[in-house]
């Protein structure tokens, strides 16, 4: 069961009579986690992998668990208790594919997350289409899953791109025409890393990951964005 949670940190923090803040570093959650999650990996959880968005209070884990309650258990004893956190989403990833995509061509690549809202009557085929795509020059999607995540958030893929220019191109161009595509939300993914070695990591997805294809992802002739790059 692969799920993703995101963890909320609030920038700054008020005592219980509002007057003293504190400022909190961003890289509080992130830095806990880095020092602590392979003493929480068991056979029921697995850390595979940490995000965290541009621009929001929050970091992301995707998070491989035997069950529900297997899940629940590790929220409430690990990430609960971690000091400042105010929130935790849990968000749901059920048909979860990884493409196989050409490694050094997106090597330089920024991370973005793409949420569509779709019509619940189209939801498989705008599913299937997206999947569809093959890697281009400048945006590749790497993988996608049926979230349910909220009544206008029912799809979540995530693609490599080689700036905002071209998947803001690709998502106008490629997704938003689809028919059922109500709206689509994209977001940067500013920093990530791998929480699991490369063979832990072939161990959960080996069996999610697919060859893209049906589909050509159009090339844009838009100048290189490195505006803000993503760091691994």
């Amino acid at each position: 069961m692969f799920t993703l949670v995101r963890i909320n940190v609030p920038s700054t923090v008020r005592d219980p009579d509002g007057r003293v803040v504190t400022h909190i570093n961003p890289d509080y959650v992130w830095d806990y986690v880095r020092k602590n999650h392979s003493a929480w990996s068991s056979k029921e959880v697995k850390l595979l992998y940490m995000t965290r968005r541009h621009l929001q209070e929050d970091t992301s884990l995707i998070v491989d668990s035997t069950d529900a309650d297997a899940l629940a258990d590790f929220l409430l004893k690990h990430i609960a208790t971690i000091r400042y956190v105010r929130g935790i989403w849990a968000i749901n990833m059920a048909k979860m594919r990884f493409f196989i995509l050409p490694v050094e061509q997106a090597q330089d690549f920024l991370r973005f997350t793409i949420t569509i809202n779709a019509k619940p009557d189209h939801l498989q085929r705008i599913y299937d289409e997206v999947s569809s795509f093959e890697p281009g020059r400048d945006v590749m999607v790497n993988y996608i899953a049926q979230s349910f995540q909220s009544f206008n958030e029912s799809i979540i893929a995530s693609a490599l791109a080689r700036g905002r220019k071209q998947v803001d191109s690709f998502v106008h161009e490629c997704i938003k025409p689809i028919d059922g595509v109500l709206g689509v939300e994209v977001t940067q993914i500013s920093k990530s890393i791998r929480l699991v070695t490369q063979d832990e990591w072939l161990e959960s997805v080996g069996p999610l990951r697919v060859a893209p294809g049906g589909k050509h992802v159009k090339d844009s002739d838009t100048d290189h964005d490195d505006t803000l790059m993503a760091s691994c």
